[in-house]
């Protein structure tokens, strides 16, 4: 009888979590963030707390209005005005670009290719083809933003009050969980070190990185006058992520379109963009992770890829922190064998 009264009890006490965790499943990666990005103010957070007792009081509110002044706010916008130049690029742009790389080609690479006995009209039935997916490819993932949109709103606020809340709490939400872990002390400053230095490490290194390249590409993007700047701005910020690869697709791509046009300054000019670009991450990223990120780049590249097809965008914050745990797990146990592989063997009696 007391066997399944113990049983009962465990049932009761679990089942509740168990059913708001997956109530709440949903909402836990924005939350998350919301956490990340509170870790990431901390030391804004304490600049503040030191110059007076108000400030301290204060520094969540006026960290979390800040963030929404300096970074969602923005962030809205260039999303709202991507899709617009999406659309502007479908209605246009696109029917533009193909046509001046199908005559360039035609001009230039219809002789090589009759004297390589390469199909003419296969090649260019499928740079046609090529040219309408990616324009299906671009009109999906507008369209997608956009049906998106309440989620979106929803999102953002529990992202907001999250990111106050954090920031408000942190310290003592720290504590709890530093009192409820099973691991000593010691380990568990090892674990917080460990996603701390990844945040500020990884995380801020590729954030960093995606925004100096992302702008560039945007500047001489603009600047060559090149149709859909600011949308194969965004796609470039994204691209940065992937290594051997980073912008060079929408540079390239550009100085080619700009070939193709006749510009052949311009063109120039792109393909020395490019390189500078493609230099920029040389310098931002170790100036930003500096000695923080223990995380090699390749665990980091793929807790990124990982991150994002299990967590979607939020995965690219996200996957790293959760490397971070499981790198810190497997140190661990490696510790703790090597620790009692040396301990001396009890006397015999």
């Amino acid at each position: 009888m007391e066997r399944n009264e113990r049983w009962l009890s465990v049932a009761l006490r679990v089942a509740p979590l168990i059913l708001f965790v997956w109530m709440v499943r949903s909402e836990l990666v924005v939350v998350a963030l919301g956490g990340l990005f509170a870790l990431l103010l901390d030391p804004w957070k304490r600049r503040l707390s030191r110059r007076s007792p108000w400030l301290a009081r204060q520094a969540p509110t006026l960290l979390t209005v800040g963030s929404i002044f300096l970074v969602v706010i923005p962030l809205v916008f260039v999303a709202a005005r991507v899709v617009v130049s999406a659309q502007s690029f479908l209605a246009g742009g696109l029917g533009d670009i193909a046509g001046r790389l199908q005559t360039f080609a035609a001009e230039h690479f219809a002789g090589l290719a009759e004297r390589l006995d390469l199909p003419v009209e296969s090649l260019r039935s499928g740079a046609v083809n090529l040219a309408q997916r990616i324009g299906e490819s671009i009109a999906g993932l507008a369209s997608g933003v956009a049906s998106s949109l309440p989620g979106q709103i929803v999102d953002l606020f529990l992202f907001v009050l999250a990111l106050f809340y954090f920031l408000r709490d942190g310290a003592a939400l720290v504590r709890w969980l530093m009192r409820l872990s099973p691991f000593p002390e010691h380990d568990t400053d090892e674990l917080f070190a460990s996603i701390r230095d990844t945040v500020y490490g990884a995380i801020v290194g590729q954030l960093a990185t995606s925004m100096v390249q992302g702008g560039l590409t945007l500047i001489a993007l603009y600047f060559f006058k090149i149709p859909g700047a600011l949308m194969f701005g965004i796609i470039a910020m994204l691209l940065s992520v992937v290594p051997l690869v980073g912008t060079t697709p929408v540079t390239v791509g550009a100085a080619v379109y700009l070939l193709a046009s006749g510009r052949l300054g311009a063109a120039a000019g792109m393909i020395v963009a490019a390189g500078v670009i493609g230099i920029s991450d040389n310098v931002v990223r170790p100036w930003v992770q500096s000695s923080q990120s223990r995380m090699h780049p390749l665990v980091t590249l793929l807790a990124i890829f990982g991150g994002l097809e299990v967590l979607g965008a939020a995965g690219v914050f996200l996957g790293p922190v959760i490397a971070a745990i499981a790198i810190w797990t497997i140190e661990l146990y490696a510790d703790r064998h090597r620790k009692a592989a040396r301990a001396p063997e009890p006397p015999a009696t």
